[in-house]
């Protein structure tokens, strides 16, 4: 009677205990994800360097020798119109990539919102490198092309929306690079002046002014203090970029 009191004991632990996986599977290692294209160029770049607030990284015109990788703060992107003003064209952040078109003049300036730590990447070992790993040319190809988009949408943003929808595609734009979205909320960090934001979006000071009281007031935003802005409604704030 033991025995079998036993053996129905055994036979239960083997129903329910946790399967494993053979020993060669359980035993394979890892297969460690490939590097990221800022990753792979930084491992070639030289040291960081840092710029102070305002302070010019390069200008429009001059010779483009190396591709600047930032690694922490905000740079603007400007470009000068004929007629003395200024026309802002981008804000890049850590991780975004600087002179990569294959033009022997920077097409813009560069200047630093915050404080800026960036990495140099010489063109010319740049150029080895491509030729070393196609795969990374590739990608950077890609790269470009989202860039281009990017350039277009904001073509649009300039020619056809209104201020406040203008604004608010550009928090929207913001907040996918934070990425830190909660039950429709989602808090940004706006360094930049309101004339930096009117210059992106092809607005005077006062009307960006007025837009943000505007969306203030529908309570789409909070203004945080601090330079953080806090979007209430995200799904408001799409429609209203949409022009709904």
């Amino acid at each position: 009677m033991g025995e079998i009191l036993e053996m129905t004991m055994q036979l239960a632990t083997a129903r329910t205990a946790t399967p494993t996986l053979p020993a060669f599977l359980a035993a394979a290692p890892k297969q460690a994800a490939a590097p990221t294209v800022e990753e792979a160029l930084l491992a070639h770049a030289d040291e960081a360097v840092s710029f102070e607030r305002d302070r010019m990284i390069f200008s429009e015109g001059d010779p483009a020798a190396c591709v600047h990788i930032i690694t922490g703060g905000m740079v603007r992107l400007c470009k000068m119109m004929p007629d003395g003003r200024r026309q802002i064209v981008g804000f890049l952040q850590a991780g975004d990539m600087m002179g990569l078109a294959m033009a022997a003049r920077y097409l813009y300036s560069a200047e630093a919102v915050v404080p800026v730590t960036l990495r140099r990447l010489p063109r010319a070992r740049l150029d080895a490198l491509l030729d070393r790993e196609p795969s990374l040319g590739r990608r950077l190809l890609s790269r470009t092309v989202t860039e281009l988009q990017a350039a277009q949408d904001q073509m649009l943003l300039l020619g056809r929306k209104t201020a406040a929808e203008r604004l608010a595609s550009f928090l929207l734009v913001l907040a996918r690079r934070a990425g830190t979205a909660h039950d429709g909320r989602c808090k940004v960090s706006m360094p930049m002046t309101r004339t930096d934001i009117g210059d992106f979006l092809g607005l005077t000071m006062e009307t960006v002014s007025r837009a943000f009281t505007k969306l203030k007031t529908t309570r789409m935003i909070r203004l945080a203090g601090g330079h953080v802005v806090e979007l209430l409604d995200m799904d408001a704030l799409a429609e209203l970029a949409e022009g709904c």
